[in-house]
């Protein structure tokens, strides 16, 4: 059985959770529950718990804080969902990074999104333990071991230089180089269903990594349906550009004739020292947006490449669909999935290049067309919330005062030219 250990420091809330499912029927074992960051943490370690569902405002530590401390004990399990209010949005993006696979708004739980995210923190359990498990091929599961390294790297597990070369021995990998630099492959190709998807990014993934070392040390990894990471070994960090251009273009190549498809490459920022590899992947992230068929390969520029930087073309993709789809209750994770990104990956877009995070756009587009059905239909309040798949009345009442500054009842008495406009302490909804 899968473990859960709740916390949160508002008792009612943890009765609420611990009632709110049959968990055992689903096949969750409640391992116990905390009040605070620092009971919790403790907790994770008498009682190993496979998930960890916490809120993240706490006494002693926050969300945030156990997660991070519980990443840097005992690495991607537990795996953590996130319990969040209205206000605490901003915090969202932190938690992904930390290895949150999903959140949870207090006022907006349910039975029904909390087993979807029980579910998805199943997956991402399934996926970590096969990633543990040894494999009878030793082949294979040095690969997976190898495998979980370069994600532990990127993802900044790893204290020192020292650390890194110790596991690269025990692995058998060699990552001496003058300099490091991080480049991310776009796979260029949404005109498949969902199986075809895999299969072409299996393929294109694996050929890459058969190709690129033939032209210069590289170690390649796989991040998602759409994108692959690579880290390139360099003997110097200058002509970064002449060099690894025709490199890069001479492998589109070669792929473009076996799967009749290509890819745009963001390039990080170059470094010396091992454990600043996930900066220069960052780097490579804050590229990703700026690719298109003009040009298919960016290199990384600390000054930046526009001043239209914000309205990059994936984030601009995104948006546009967020804004045709304001009746569907859209999470980061599902549209994620739409457009075969990681969670993590989307979110880290449009913290960088947006004008407001994922979960703030979201919102306000659906306040927004809150305020066009208001204008241009005769619904009632509760028939608007319902329509754009709010979970109830005073909770899109609550969130639009909260954009809007006045309840939606006075906002329609406004919008119609009613005399009396004045906010009632109770007109939320």
């Amino acid at each position: 059985m899968i473990r859960v250990l709740l916390v949160d420091d508002e008792p009612l809330v943890l009765i609420g959770m611990q009632s709110m499912l049959d968990w055992a029927s689903l096949g969750y074992e409640l391992a116990g529950t905390a009040r605070n960051g620092g009971e919790a943490l403790e907790k994770i370690r008498d009682l190993q718990p496979d998930i960890v569902v916490s809120d993240i405002r706490m006494p002693v530590l926050d969300g945030l804080q156990l997660a991070a401390k519980s990443r840097e004990e005992f690495g991607a399990l537990p795996v953590f969902i996130m319990l969040t209010s209205y206000e605490e949005f901003n915090y969202v993006r932190r938690s992904m990074g930390l290895g949150a696979v999903d959140y949870l708004v207090k006022m907006d739980l349910t039975a029904e999104n909390l087993t979807a995210a029980l579910s998805r923190a199943k997956e991402a359990i399934h996926k970590e333990r096969a990633l543990r498990a040894p494999s009878p091929a030793v082949t294979g599961s040095l690969e997976s071991y190898r495998e979980r390294f370069f994600i532990q790297l990127y993802n900044g597990a790893f204290p020192n230089d020292t650390v890194i070369r110790e596991h690269c021995q025990e692995l058998g990998l060699t990552l001496d180089a003058a300099a490091y630099t991080a480049a991310i492959a776009d796979i260029r190709n949404r005109e498949l269903d969902p199986e075809q998807q895999v299969a072409l990014s299996a393929g294109v993934t694996r050929m890459a990594a058969d190709i690129l070392p033939k032209y210069l040390p590289c170690q390649v990894t796989g991040m998602d349906l759409r994108h692959f990471e690579v880290l390139l070994l360099l003997d110097s960090r200058d002509g970064l550009e002449e060099r690894l251009t025709p490199i890069l273009k001479k492998v589109n190549e070669i792929l473009y004739k076996y799967f009749s498809t290509t890819l745009w490459w963001a390039i990080g920022a170059p470094t010396s020292v091992l454990h600043h590899i996930p900066q220069s992947q960052k780097s490579a992230f804050s590229a990703l947006p700026l690719l298109s068929e003009k040009e298919p390969i960016v290199f990384y520029r600390a000054e930046g490449r526009t001043p239209l930087d914000h309205r990059a073309r994936i984030v601009a993709e995104v948006q546009d669909y967020i804004r045709k789809n304001p009746e569907k209750k859209l999470s980061l994770n599902d549209v994620a999935a739409v457009f075969n990104f990681s969670p993590g990956y989307l979110s880290q877009l449009f913290s960088q290049n947006g004008e407001a995070s994922f979960v703030e756009f979201v919102t306000e587009t659906r306040i927004s067309a809150a305020k066009e059905l208001m204008a241009s239909t005769d619904l009632k309040i509760y028939e608007i919330s319902e329509r754009l798949g709010f979970e109830s009345a005073f909770y899109f009442s609550k969130v639009f005062k909260k954009i809007e500054g006045v309840s939606p009842r006075t906002y329609l008495r406004k919008l119609r030219g009613d005399a009396d406009t004045k906010e009632d302490a109770t007109d939320v909804d």
